[in-house]
C-alpha cells in the first residue's frame, strides 16, 4: 500500500534556514503550519485516496495467486489507518507542535517502507513497485534538505537489502538470489542519485531564499524612502496625505477624527542665528521628542520644512486640544544642545480642528491651518482650534 502524494514544503525552508523565523523555533512551526494545514489536509487526504485504490489492485495481486493474502489484509488496513491518522493530526492541528507539522518527512519515509513492503508481497509483480520508490525519491528532493534525503535514500537501500536477503532465502524459487543482488546493485547506483540532485537543489533553495530576503529588504528600504522623511524619519507629506484621507473615511462611518497643524515659531530665525546644522539638529530633536508626547495611535508627520501634522485618529477636538498643549508645553521644556555649544530654545504655535459629518478632510485641514494663523497671530507659542 503505497502513499504518495507530493509533500509541502514549509514556506520558506532551507539547509541554512535563510527565511527569517518567529522569535521562537516553536512560533515559526506554528505559523507556517496555520498557513498551510488546508493544503496538507489535502493532501493527505489525496493519500488515503490512493490507498483505498490501491487495496483492489494488490486484491487482484492475491486472487492472481502471487501474494499472501493474510499478508495484505494486516497491510492494507493498517496502511489506511496510519494515513488517517496523519489527516486527524493535521485536521486538529496536533502535528502544530511537532518538530515536522507538515508530516512530510513522516511521508516520504511511510511511502518508501511501503514500497519495500510491497515488493515483498507483490511475486512476479514486484517489478512494477519498486519505480514507485523513485517517485517517493522525487518528492524528498524537492521537499526535504539533503541530510534528511540522504539519510533517507540509506534507510531505504538498508530496508530493501534486507527484505532481499530474506525473500531470497525465504522464497528462493520466487525470489531468485542473483536477480535480487542485479536489483540491488541497480538501486545502489539510483538513489545515491537522488541524494546528489537533493544537495544541489537544497544549496539552490538556500540561494533563492537568500534572494528572497535581500529582495524583501529592498522592498522595505524603498518603502521607507517613499513614505518616510530622510531628515526626521517622520512620515513624508506624501504618506500623511494618505493616512489623512483613510482616518477621514473612518471617520465618516462613524469614528472619530482629529488633526492638527504644528509650526516651529521664529524657525527662520534659528537658521540665520545658528546655521542650517542648527536648524536641521532643531527639527529632528523636535520629531524625537514630540512622538514621546503622543498616544498611542496618533501620528506626527513632516507636512513640509519647520511644519509638522498631527494626526489623532480616535480624538474629538477636547481630546486635540489636550494633546496639542501637552506637546506646546514639552516643546517649551526642550533645549536644543548645539555641537559648538550652547543651546537653542524655541516653541510651537498649533492649530486644530476636527472633522466634522460630512466633511472633506482638505476642508478639516484647512480650518486646522486658519487656526494656526490664529495662534501665530495672537502672539504665538500658542494652540487655537478651527
Amino acid at each position: 500500500m503505497m502513499a504518495l502524494t507530493p509533500p509541502v514544503t514549509p514556506v520558506g525552508q532551507t539547509d541554512a534556514d535563510a527565511s527569517p523565523e518567529p522569535a521562537t523555533p516553536q512560533a515559526g512551526r506554528r505559523e507556517r503550519g496555520e498557513q498551510d494545514v488546508a493544503q496538507w489536509k489535502r493532501q493527505v487526504l489525496s493519500s488515503l485516496l490512493a490507498i483505498a485504490a490501491a487495496v483492489p489492485a494488490m486484491a487482484a495481486v492475491v486472487a492472481l495467486g502471487h501474494a499472501n493474502g493474510m499478508a495484505v489484509a494486516i497491510w492494507a488496513p493498517l496502511s489506511l489507518a496510519l494515513s488517517a491518522f496523519a489527516y486527524l493530526a493535521l485536521h486538529f492541528g496536533w502535528s502544530l507542535r511537532w518538530q515536522d507539522p507538515t508530516l512530510t518527512l513522516a511521508q516520504i519515509v511511510y511511502s518508501g517502507t511501503s514500497v519495500v513492503v510491497c515488493y515483498a508481497l507483490s511475486g512476479p509483480m514486484r517489478a512494477v513497485v519498486l519505480p514507485m520508490l523513485c517517485v517517493a525519491m522525487i518528492y524528498a528532493i524537492f521537499a526535504l534538505p539533503a541530510r534528511q534525503v540522504r539519510w533517507i535514500a540509506a534507510y531505504l537501500l538498508a530496508l530493501l537489502g534486507g527484505v532481499m536477503a530474506v525473500m531470497s532465502q525465504w522464497q528462493p524459487a520466487r525470489y531468485p538470489a542473483a536477480e535480487q543482488w542485479v536489483t540491488f546493485f541497480q538501486m545502489c547506483i539510483v538513489l545515491p542519485v537522488f541524494a546528489v540532485l537533493a544537495g544541489r537543489l537544497s544549496a539552490l533553495r538556500h540561494r533563492l531564499g537568500q534572494q528572497k530576503i535581500a529582495l524583501r529588504e529592498a522592498l522595505e528600504r524603498n518603502i521607507e524612502i517613499a513614505e518616510r522623511d530622510a531628515l526626521t524619519g517622520l512620515y513624508n507629506r506624501r504618506r500623511a496625505t494618505e493616512l489623512l484621507e483613510l482616518f477621514a473615511k473612518q471617520a465618516a462611518r462613524g469614528k472619530h477624527f482629529a488633526l492638527a497643524v504644528v509650526d516651529i515659531d521664529h524657525f527662520k530665525r534659528v537658521n540665520d542665528t545658528h546655521g542650517h546644522a542648527a536648524g536641521d539638529l532643531v527639527l529632528q530633536c523636535f520629531a524625537k521628542e514630540a512622538i514621546t508626547t503622543l498616544r498611542e495611535g496618533d501620528i506626527l508627520a513632516r507636512w513640509g520644512g519647520e511644519e509638522f501634522l498631527l494626526l489623532l485618529p480616535t480624538g474629538d477636538v477636547d481630546s486635540a486640544l489636550s494633546g496639542a498643549q501637552r506637546l506646546r508645553e514639552r516643546t517649551v521644556a526642550m533645549a536644543v544642545p548645539l555641537p559648538q555649544g550652547g543651546t537653542v530654545e524655541f516653541t510651537v504655535s498649533i492649530g486644530v480642528a476636527a472633522l466634522r459629518e460630512g466633511e472633506a478632510a482638505s476642508k478639516a485641514l484647512e480650518r486646522a491651518d486658519a487656526a494656526l494663523y490664529s495662534a501665530k497671530a495672537a502672539g504665538r507659542n500658542r494652540v487655537e482650534a478651527g
